[in-house]
């Protein structure tokens, strides 16, 4: 079986730049970033936490997450970190279009396959996962996905997102 996660899919990287003010990021500066509908590509676009904070938002936002600007030509600095993986998780929550509900059930099976998840079942059309806690922890909640029928062609497009976004699993511990 091949890996999902072996092909690219065109997200563009990040220019460096406050997508509001158009000012340089700065390396290890705190950003917002986000992901933006442009047709078939998801175009990503930093902003600076103080421009987010005023209520600077794209055209066509499809989500945004929190991290730490890395410049640099190692493409594994522009992906996602398992924190940053379910903080877009988390904040894809809710009614959404049906591209962001395929990228989310997609992106709940990555975190489920990296252990961040658990997988709680299936019950209505909806994928039942909560967030792994330890022992002596109080079970995080649960949370419910809509399944996307893998003839959904939105389901082709949100693994080929997440492939770009989210380096190989397989390749790591």
């Amino acid at each position: 079986m091949s890996n999902v996660f072996s092909t690219s899919y065109p997200i563009s990287r990040s220019p460096g730049v406050c997508g509001a003010s158009g000012r340089a990021l700065i390396a290890g500066e705190r950003v917002v970033a986000t992901l933006v509908s442009r047709g078939e590509e998801l175009s990503r676009v930093d902003y600076s936490v103080e421009a987010w904070g005023n209520g600077a938002r794209p055209a066509s936002l499809f989500a945004h997450w929190s991290t730490v600007f890395q410049p640099g030509a190692d493409a594994k600095k522009g992906r996602l970190s398992d924190e940053e993986a379910s903080e877009l998780f988390e904040q894809l929550d809710g009614p959404g279009t049906p591209a962001q509900e395929a990228f989310r059930f997609v992106l709940a099976l990555f975190l489920v396959r990296r252990r961040l998840y658990v997988y709680e079942g299936s019950k209505d059309g909806m994928l039942r996962v909560r967030a792994r806690t330890r022992a002596d922890e109080i079970a995080a909640p649960i949370l419910e996905v809509r399944e996307v029928s893998m003839k959904d062609e939105s389901l082709a497009g949100a693994l080929e997102q997440l492939k770009e976004l989210i380096p190989d699993p397989a390749g790591q511990a």
